[in-house]
């Protein structure tokens, strides 16, 4: 890793896991460090986190005034993001609610709470699974679309898993399943793990709304999928990364390790999740005290310079669906190893699978 990684590093340990600032690792750093140390944060996600620690530096040892003035704005444009998304999802839920549906937050906003500055934790949009009445399943599903189209908001109906959302700048996926279940019989099963557990047990609010931060069964289930996802397709950022970490930092007593290991063998899952883990301890001092967890993984660095060097994104390119569709397939091919060593499985197969469920069940039921 070069220098400005582990000053990167050493940021986000400080910023997220206490410890304190080390100036030194600040010293002589010229102007162009510095520009490299905010491309490789913003790149990353995590560049309003990252500022938090420079703040507290010395004056002599910040970064000069247009680098600086430069990351301060990058940081409000965030914060500003973050208010209207949390006040708009608000309401979203408030009128929800009103007709007896609760909205459960996949990660985002309700991940966010775990951080030092929810704010700082980049968010793109709102997924969120609706309940009514106290149900485990999506019933409130349709009823939301509707009322969203009564208020104005445009509604897009055209993807099985979730509907979209636009209102008032926010993008909401509405979700009916909270994974991509299409042609897989494991995931039909963790899929109904999942809606059993999202409210078992202790969950909470974000502050100042109804929107649900759900279990954190729920969430170390949910959350090693949704990166394992985004790590065999297109590559995963810091971001993914620190979300497993604050959730590990808060809630790692308060997991059942039995059954989380259990469903990551089946859903092979468990070379990710311990991947991250591995990470989040040797290069970001996350302290983990239960010992029911794996804290080891000889595919941590490997993980971990995909994330920094080779990620290949599809998200927010402006691709249209038969280019992401072509990146993806492209994507499985140049990170073979992912499959191979991450995942344990066949490239071909796993395409295979995906091109029959995409010609045969295009509308899957659980």
């Amino acid at each position: 890793m070069n220098k400005t990684c582990e000053i990167l590093f050493s940021a986000l340990q400080s910023g997220l896991f206490g410890g304190g600032v080390d100036a030194a690792v600040y010293q002589n750093l010229s102007a162009e460090e510095w520009q490299q140390l905010f491309r490789m944060a913003a790149q990353q996600g995590v560049v309003a986190i990252v500022y938090d620690v420079v703040e507290q530096l010395p004056k002599e040892l910040q970064p000069r005034r247009s680098t600086n003035i430069q990351w301060a704005l990058s940081v409000e444009a965030i914060e500003n993001r973050h208010e209207m998304q949390r006040k708009t999802s608000a309401l979203l839920a408030n009128l929800w609610a009103e007709q007896g549906i609760q909205t459960i937050v996949m990660k985002g906003l309700a991940i966010g709470t775990y951080f030092p500055q929810p704010a700082h934790r980049e968010c793109g949009d709102l997924d969120c699974f609706l309940v009514k009445d106290g149900s485990t399943i999506s019933d409130g599903y349709e009823v939301a679309n509707k009322l969203c189209e009564q208020i104005g908001a445009k509604v897009s109906r055209d993807y099985y898993k979730d509907a979209t959302i636009k209102y008032r700048g926010l993008l909401v996926e509405n979700h009916r399943f909270y994974l991509p279940i299409r042609g897989g019989r494991k995931v039909k099963e963790l899929e109904r793990h999942l809606e059993k557990v999202a409210l078992r047990g202790r969950t909470s609010l974000v502050p100042d709304t109804k929107l649900i931060v759900p279990s954190a069964d729920f969430n170390a289930l949910f959350l090693t999928m949704h990166g394992l996802n985004h790590f065999l397709s297109e590559g995963i950022k810091f971001r993914h990364i620190l979300d497993w970490a604050l959730l590990l930092k808060a809630e790692q007593n308060n997991i059942d390790w039995a059954e989380f290991y259990e469903w990551a063998d089946r859903m092979h899952m468990t070379r990710f999740a311990d991947a991250l883990t591995a990470i989040s301890v040797k290069y970001f001092g996350l302290e983990i005290t239960n010992p029911a967890i794996h804290t080891t993984s000889p595919y941590a660095d490997r993980v971990l310079e995909d994330t920094l060097f080779k990620s290949d994104g599809i998200h927010n390119k402006g691709y249209s669906a038969w280019k992401a569709r072509w990146v993806l397939i492209k994507n499985k091919f140049t990170f073979g190893w992912k499959y191979h060593k991450i995942y344990q499985k066949s490239i071909l197969c796993e395409l295979m699978r995906s091109v029959f469920a995409f010609l045969f069940e295009k509308n899957p039921k659980l």
